[in-house]
């Protein structure tokens, strides 16, 4: 693919990963930036991966698994498997995610790559989001347990960076149906079950239309 297409970091990785965190640094698209900015050509790009596990190379399923390549814009690091929103502002419309999702229903959002390092992504650091296919999700902290086929759903938080935010809950939506034949605000369904006594994640197959 061309330098604008494909991203150099895969799933468990980020552009900071790569020693791209540095103060000023000289890109091919943009000349010379600061850290704020710099890497913003790998925004938006959509990329198929196989259901993989980067670490070990075994194969999980054989469904494919499409992420979309984000910068966090939030103000604090972002962890491994949770729903995050995406900016909706003109111009930055699905290339920067602004915290943690904290409305129920929510519908513009993706999933934090489930293999990154429990440390998670740095402010203006750049990565993947998985909006369609399989992937393990954050189970909310407490209220109704997960089950397997469930439809899930973000669930509500006071602010987008609560310990309760960005997680999924099995959806009570059973209508109003988006042009994917979805209801709106449904992110998925899970393929595992899960208590909501620990936050723990589930795997889920998620459909969200925004790729």
């Amino acid at each position: 693919m061309g330098l604008q297409v494909d991203p150099p970091f895969g799933l468990g990785q980020t552009w900071f990963s790569l020693g791209a965190g540095e103060s000023i640094k000289n890109d091919s698209y943009h000349g010379i930036q600061s850290a704020a900015l710099y890497g913003d050509n790998w925004t938006g790009c959509v990329k198929e991966f196989t259901d993989v596990n980067p670490i070990t190379g075994q194969v999980r399923t054989n469904r494919r698994k499409v992420c979309v390549a984000v910068k966090n814009t939030s103000a604090g690091v972002l962890l491994p498997k949770r729903i995050v929103t995406f900016n909706t502002a003109a111009g930055k419309l699905f290339t920067e995610v602004n915290g943690y999702s904290r409305l129920t229903n929510e519908e513009r959002v993706g999933v934090v790559d489930e293999w990154l390092p429990t440390s998670g992504v740095a402010v203006n650091d750049i990565f993947w989001v998985t909006v369609n296919g399989p992937t393990e999700v954050s189970a909310a902290v407490s209220g109704t347990a997960i089950a397997a086929g469930d439809r899930l759903a973000a669930i509500t938080a006071a602010t987008s960076g609560a310990t309760v935010a960005g997680r999924a809950t099995p959806s009570a939506l059973a209508g109003a149906t988006g042009l994917d034949n979805t209801p709106r605000g449904v992110l998925g369904y899970a393929v595992s079950a899960g208590t909501t006594s620990d936050g723990s994640a589930v795997l889920a197959l998620i459909n969200i239309p925004v790729a």
